[in-house]
C-alpha cells in the first residue's frame, strides 16, 4: 500500500475500509475479522473513526424483547478520501463515491444484508488460501445497477420480462481457475429461517424456497444467463448454492424439492452459515438430491 491514510490507521484497518467501501456497509465484528484484530479494538477503531467523521453508523436502537440492532458503519467522504490516500482507485470510482447513508436504513431486512455480505466475505477469505483461483466480479442484489433503479442481480427466467419470470438472487460471483483456465457461475441465496419452505397452492409460490428453486430451474434451462453474464466468460450453467442457518433446515429442504427435476439436483447445492465460514469453497457442500450424502466441494483443489 502506498502511504498511511491516517497516523491512526494499520494496513488492517485500511484493508477493512476497502472492503467496506466494496461492500456499502460493516459491521464490527466483519471489520475486526477483516482487520485481524479482536471485536473490542475493531469497535475503538470504528468509534476513533466515527469521531473523525470518517465513518457513520445506523442500527444500534432497541428492539423490545431483542435488546439492541447491530452497529452497522458505512463510510463518509471523508473516510474515503483516507482511503483513496492509502490504495489506488480509479478515477471514475473517485468521481462515483456518494456516501452510503443516503440510501441506507435500518430495517428488518438488514440481517439478510448483513448475512449476505458474511456469506461474501467467507468466500474472499477461501480464494485468498487457494492461490490459482481469482474472484474475477460480484454482484450484490441490495446494490443498484448505476444510473438505473434496477438491483445488480436482477434478470429474467425468459424473453418476457414480467413479474412472473423476475429472478433477482441475493448474489453471484464468477470466479476463475487461472491454472485450467475455466469460469464457474454461482449464485448465492442466503437463507434466514424466515420464509417458507412451501406454501399452499393459493399463495405465491415464487415467496418460498421451493419457488426459488423452481425459479433457478426455469433460469438454467432456458439458458438466458449466457448473454447476461457473457461479459464476465462463455458459461453454460451455473450453481445455484443456498445458504441457510441451522443443518434441519437442509433437510427439510432436501425434502421438500424432492420431487423436482431430478436432472437438476447437482447443480443446486446447500449448507449452513457455519460452515461456509470455514471454508465457502471446501467439502461442506449437500447437493439438492436428499439421497446423496456425499459433502461437495464448488472447485478442485491441486
Amino acid at each position: 500500500m502506498s502511504g498511511r491514510a491516517s497516523p491512526n490507521l494499520t494496513e488492517g484497518s485500511i484493508r477493512a475500509l476497502a472492503v467496506m467501501h466494496r461492500f456499502s456497509f460493516l459491521t464490527i465484528p466483519q471489520f475486526a475479522r477483516i482487520s485481524g484484530v479482536s471485536y473490542k479494538h475493531g469497535a475503538d477503531v470504528l468509534l476513533s473513526l466515527e469521531r473523525q467523521g470518517a465513518v457513520g453508523f445506523i442500527g444500534y436502537t432497541s428492539i423490545p424483547a431483542h435488546g439492541k440492532t447491530p452497529k452497522v458503519y458505512f463510510l463518509r467522504r471523508r473516510g474515503f478520501s483516507y482511503l483513496s490516500q492509502a490504495i489506488d482507485l480509479s478515477g471514475d470510482e473517485v468521481r462515483a463515491f456518494s456516501e452510503t447513508h443516503k440510501e441506507l436504513a435500518w430495517t428488518p431486512a438488514m440481517y439478510h444484508r448483513i448475512g449476505i455480505v458474511d456469506c461474501f466475505l467467507s468466500l474472499e477469505r477461501a480464494v485468498s488460501i487457494r492461490p490459482q483461483l481469482q474472484l474475477l466480479k460480484t454482484f450484490l442484489e441490495y446494490r443498484r445497477v448505476r444510473g438505473t433503479k434496477d438491483r445488480e442481480t436482477t434478470d429474467y427466467v425468459a424473453a418476457t420480462r414480467t413479474s412472473d419470470n423476475r429472478i433477482v438472487p441475493d448474489g453471484a460471483f464468477v470466479l476463475e481457475n487461472r491454472e485450467k483456465d475455466r469460469r464457474g457461475l454461482f449464485f448465492v441465496e442466503m437463507d434466514m429461517g424466515t420464509e417458507r419452505v412451501t406454501a399452499p397452492a393459493s399463495r405465491d409460490q415464487r415467496a418460498t424456497i421451493r419457488g426459488k428453486f423452481e425459479q433457478y430451474g426455469k433460469y438454467l434451462t432456458s439458458g438466458k444467463f449466457v448473454q447476461t453474464y457473457s461479459n464476465y466468460g462463455e458459461f453454460g450453467y451455473f450453481m445455484p448454492l443456498f445458504i441457510t442457518i441451522k443443518p434441519e433446515r437442509i433437510d427439510n429442504i432436501r425434502v421438500a424439492v424432492a420431487d423436482l427435476p431430478e436432472n437438476l439436483h447437482s447443480y443446486c447445492n446447500l449448507t449452513t452459515l457455519t460452515q461456509a465460514e470455514e471454508d465457502f469453497l471446501g467439502p461442506v457442500w449437500k447437493s439438492r438430491d436428499m439421497r446423496d450424502s456425499v459433502l461437495h466441494t464448488l472447485v478442485s483443489d491441486p
